[in-house]
């Protein structure tokens, strides 16, 4: 869906005939940084062929059409050389790409939550005499996994912020991937489909595990909490 300016006169809105992005923007303003060297957060080219589009306007939040469908195609520059062989491939490998950062992003964004409320629980154990040793081990048990599995999927950026050596993160074979993918239209190279296949491999084990703690470990945490009269800590 794209929207455009509600004010009276002309406007026009151009599609950049890209599908959308993986995630959402932030919900604040990209600094010089994010636009230089950030992801610019654009979804793939889509693929030659017949689209439709039609004109509606909201109004308190309900939707109404202004117009009928209109058709119209998008087709490939005759002069690339492109094939309907290879935009097709080229359309389905960017849509599991896309599934797949789209996963990550939202384990990255779940381990960081979960992060922020196992150091609530911990404040709250430190507040709480009743609270048995065995319980502040689980949770400092559960911090370190946590914190692995973000080093895993973002990177170390302690060891980034000193320009130390790390292993490559597995947000980041995914995103160098769609980086040198984005200008283009043709297939993806050998490269490009090896990287694609570790990082799955390497991604599967990681989100087990924060689905594990996020779905099981933490909350038996919290109602412990509760049971002991702890600190009330709010939960995500």
């Amino acid at each position: 869906m794209l929207t455009g300016p509600v004010e009276k006169g002309l406007h026009r809105i151009a599609w950049d005939l890209r599908a959308p992005a993986h995630r959402l923007p932030p919900d604040r303003p990209r600094g010089e940084l994010d636009e230089l060297f950030g992801d610019p957060l654009t979804g793939p080219f889509v693929q030659p062929g017949e689209y439709r589009v039609t004109l509606s306007q909201r109004v308190g939040g309900v939707v109404t059409d202004l117009s009928a469908p209109a058709a119209f195609k998008v087709v490939a520059d005759p002069q690339s050389g492109l094939t309907t062989a290879d935009c097709t491939a080229r359309w389905q490998f960017d849509e599991k790409l896309q599934a797949l950062r789209r996963d990550i992003g939202g384990s990255i964004e779940q381990a960081s939550v979960a992060t922020t409320r196992v150091k609530a629980v911990t404040k709250a154990l430190d507040a709480t005499p009743a609270a048995p040793r065995a319980l502040h081990d689980r949770v400092r048990a559960l911090e370190r996994q946590l914190d692995g599995i973000l080093v895993a999927l973002r990177g170390d950026r302690t060891l980034g912020s000193r320009s130390g050596p790390q292993p490559i993160a597995i947000s980041e074979r995914v995103n160098t991937i769609r980086g040198e993918l984005r200008s283009t239209l043709g297939r993806p190279t050998q490269t490009h489909e090896e990287q694609y296949q570790i990082a799955p491999d390497l991604f599967g084990p990681r989100r087990s595990g924060l689905r594990q703690a996020i779905d099981v470990d933490l909350p038996a945490i919290e109602r412990e909490l509760e049971r002991l009269g702890a600190p009330y800590v709010a939960r995500g």
